[in-house]
């Protein structure tokens, strides 16, 4: 999506170029956060969600990539990695701006993190 579109996570209000007054509940339905559900599922192993707004949050979500490879090829089950990132065009916005409207909003609605780690479970 490069065109500021609305996307599954646009937030209540938030303008973009299919819905320039802003996302509405009556109009455009609610935001999805469809990583929670699939942590919930038996099948996966790993759910996370990352971003790529500041360099450590791109070298996070690096790591976030290369530890769903290797579940993937130790046969643990399903990885999931959701990565957010910025529109700075679509929001007419500078980079900075955006990083900044990132970390302050769709940080707060849509936490940073792992998810479900199969790895953190301890042995019982």
């Amino acid at each position: 999506m490069i065109g500021g579109q609305m996307a599954p996570t646009t937030l209540l209000g938030q303008k973009t170029s299919t819905c320039p007054y802003g996302r509405r509940v009556d109009l455009n339905g609610y935001p999805l956060s469809i990583t929670p559900l699939l942590a919930q599922l038996d099948g996966t192993c790993y759910v996370t969600r990352q971003s790529v707004h500041t360099p450590a949050s791109v070298r996070k979500t690096k790591a976030a990539i290369r530890k769903a490879f290797e579940n993937s090829m130790a046969g643990k089950g399903t990885s999931v990695v959701e990565i957010g990132s910025t529109c700075d065009a679509g929001w007419k916005v500078t980079p900075e701006n955006a990083n900044k409207w990132r970390e302050e909003n769709m940080c707060k609605k849509y936490p940073l993190g792992d998810l479900k780690n199969v790895d953190d479970k301890k042995e019982e």
